[in-house]
């Protein structure tokens, strides 16, 4: 519970999206892809949706979008972003390896919720369970370089082989891409690699 005490003292400092460490008002390019390339739009979920800006691109995209998180000042913060957007968002509060959603999604979203998850299992069979088919799977993840690269406190770093296995073969990986982010604080810095996943359900 440490990192929820944590994200909870984040948003509480916090006056607007912007104001949080890890915000960017750009999505990731294979969501937006995914989004291109889909026939139409349908339901989409942002796992661990924070200020919800992610969610409000898709909303504003035409797609039914469920937003979840478990910090309360985070979906605070999420409705009064949507709000002035003019985009209508479901937001719950909830635990995403306890909630059960009663239909499933055509685009899931997690841009930073599995990398602070121990049990990687259970959160690989909720994802797979709640896509449909040909749902679409974007994942944003801290990387793992090699057997040294690792901290006792922040996101939990894993390699593109243990995600992309850890999918297989339910979800097969379209599109990859990482990058070198430098300047990181210590303890979790002072380097990091971003990975981005593109996965669809087979």
């Amino acid at each position: 519970m440490l990192q929820k005490k944590f994200m909870e003292r984040v948003y509480r400092k916090a006056k607007k999206p912007s104001d949080l460490l890890w915000h960017s008002e750009e999505p990731s390019p294979f969501l937006i892809e995914a989004i291109t390339k889909r026939s139409k739009p349908g339901r989409a979920l942002d796992l661990g949706c924070g200020a919800g800006v992610f969610s409000v691109y898709m909303a504003k995209a035409g797609y039914e979008v469920t937003g979840i998180d478990f910090i309360p000042e985070a979906l605070e913060m999420a409705k009064t972003y949507a709000s002035e957007q003019g985009v209508s968002v479901c937001w719950l509060m909830q635990d995403l390896l306890t909630w059960e959603p009663a239909e499933k999604f055509d685009i899931i979203l997690d841009s930073g919720c599995l990398h602070t998850i121990s049990d990687k299992s259970a959160f690989k069979d909720r994802v797979t369970r709640w896509l449909a088919k040909d749902g679409d799977f974007i994942l944003g993840h801290f990387g793992r370089r090699n057997f040294f690269d690792w901290r006792p406190m922040g996101p939990i770093r894993r390699s593109k082989d243990e995600l992309t296995q850890l999918f297989s073969p339910e979800m097969k990986l379209l599109k990859y891409e990482h990058f070198i982010q430098e300047n990181v604080p210590l303890p979790i810095g002072p380097s990091v690699q971003l990975q981005s996943f593109w996965f669809k359900k087979i």
